[in-house]
């Protein structure tokens, strides 16, 4: 134990730099998170610019909204997350609030099958989803975990 205490103390400055980068980068992790994220608006067409098959896809579909989600926690109980989804024919972009931050989102629809995907600190989040009127029902997963949700549109 002496021991390493001596090469602690023999490479102070390298401990001090290694603990100051260390707390940079963990306000800048809090910053990010916190840093409201709005889908990106070169993905959103307008009503006028949307063809008519987009425009009956849409409506057929009716997923473009906001969604409250209902997580699963793994320790039990659930936590409630807002889903805001924009839609282009079959594509589909938004944003994921959550207690952990903003998270933009990407995806597609296929008849009443939802693929959603997010990345963030090189992770994938696949978050796909089966669509049945006001509601969506699925399951994320990231790296090994699994998480039960359900969602209605708000």
């Amino acid at each position: 134990m002496t021991g390493v205490f001596e090469w602690l103390v023999r490479h102070e400055k390298l401990v001090a730099a290694i603990t100051f980068s260390l707390v940079i980068a963990f306000v800048v992790q809090i910053k990010f998170c916190k840093t409201r994220v709005e889908p990106d608006a070169s993905l959103i067409v307008s009503p006028q610019g949307v063809s008519q098959t987009a425009k009956s896809s849409s409506s057929t579909n009716g997923i473009a909204g906001r969604w409250e989600m209902s997580i699963q926690r793994r320790k039990g109980g659930t936590q409630t997350w807002t889903l805001t989804l924009e839609q282009n024919g079959e594509m589909l972009t938004g944003v994921l609030n959550s207690e952990g931050g903003d998270l933009p989102v990407a995806g597609t629809i296929k008849g009443k099958t939802i693929n959603l995907s997010a990345k963030r600190f090189g992770v994938t989040l696949e978050i796909p989803a089966t669509l049945n009127g006001d509601t969506m029902t699925g399951t994320m997963h990231a790296l090994t975990v699994t998480i039960q949700w359900t969602a209605k549109r708000m």
